[in-house]
């Protein structure tokens, strides 16, 4: 490894600033804690410092190692080859950019994550509950959910929205994700519930938007950053937001829609999104194709455009938020660190 720290008694760990448990490692890095212990157990990219009752303890140059990982994971490499780069102290070969813009994501997988696209393709084939959760489960394990998104939950959505009307179930196969992305949403929402402190958001898809699955892959993305999330789903009409972000004193409002409705709908889902950012006094985002088609007209009256790329999507919200009147680039409040 590149570091090591001693032992750390109690006593100077209390009163050291420079340390901190995980929960702050995670708070710094968006990474989760079991992420970060697959990452030192299994993979040996991190040596936290211990104390002498074994709570681990992390500094900034952990910080920074993480986000380095981070950056390596975006290039497609893998923890091994991370870790031998790492331990090396070895940089790696300048390559472009993701092509997370490309119109087929899927053709640029690297070996390893064509594998979990296959295998989640055809769990939801057999419509394989345990499957999914499974996939999904060993992904996150050891990648960011930023990476489990990019890498794999957007090929899968690219999959079948190419495949929708050429398979016999081709559409049951879409519902069936997005319910499973539902539930996968909601038990993480149970679990934040209690210990979950940053920010809130409000995400609801357009009127006419019946088609989900984007939104919650963004919902789970802010989660995963800590801010709390009301989800509202599909078809909500706009003009029922404005209370819910006063009565939850919401910090924003995310918006998201394909815009493959009629044109007269387009118009009114405009007029009111207009009504919206004049009334809600947050910070309102639109994602999805219709933010696309839509960007100058949504720019002229003080909405945001995410586009259409999830990833890119959720830096813009974590940017508009931090720009706004009390906003913060943190999501939580800021973590204290206790005695043990």
């Amino acid at each position: 490894m590149l570091y090591n720290y001693p032992m750390l008694t109690e006593s100077f760990t209390a009163s050291n600033a420079a340390f901190f448990p995980i929960r702050e490692l995670v708070h710094r890095t968006g990474v989760n804690a079991s992420t970060l212990r697959a990452w030192e157990n299994r993979h040996g990219l991190l040596t936290p410092v211990r104390t002498e009752s074994g709570h681990r303890l992390y500094s900034q140059n952990d910080v920074q190692r993480v986000r380095r990982v981070q950056e390596l994971l975006v290039q497609d490499l893998s923890l091994n080859e991370i870790a031998r780069m790492l331990d090396n102290a070895a940089e790696p070969p300048i390559e472009p950019s993701p092509r997370v813009m490309e119109n087929s994501l899927a053709a640029t997988l690297s070996p390893a994550w064509q594998g979990y696209l296959t295998e989640t393709l055809s769990a939801l084939e057999n419509f394989s509950t345990d499957r999914l959760d499974s996939l999904y489960s060993e992904s996150c394990a050891v990648y960011p959910i930023d990476i489990v998104t990019e890498r794999l939950m957007i090929p899968v959505l690219e999959q079948l929205g190419l495949r929708w009307d050429k398979r016999p179930s081709g559409i049951a196969e879409e519902h069936f994700f997005s319910a499973w992305l539902r539930n996968k949403l909601g038990s993480r929402l149970h679990h934040a519930a209690g210990n979950a402190h940053g920010r809130q958001l409000i995400l609801s898809c357009l009127p006419g938007e019946h088609h989900e699955i984007s939104l919650l892959l963004v919902a789970l993305g802010v989660l995963q950053r800590g801010y709390r999330v009301i989800y509202l789903g599909a078809d909500m009409p706009i003009e029922q937001l404005q209370p819910v972000c006063r009565q939850t004193h919401a910090a924003g409002i995310i918006l998201a829609g394909r815009g493959l409705v009629e044109p007269a709908r387009i118009e009114a889902n405009l007029k009111e999104i207009s009504q919206l950012v004049a009334s809600a006094g947050v910070p309102v985002f639109v994602g999805g194709r219709f933010s696309v088609l839509l960007q100058r007209e949504l720019e002229e009256f003080g909405a945001q455009p995410l586009g259409d790329n999830i990833t890119l999507g959720l830096r813009l919200i974590e940017v508009g938020l931090a720009s706004s009147p009390g906003g913060s680039s943190i999501a939580h409040a800021p973590a204290r660190v206790r005695r043990k």
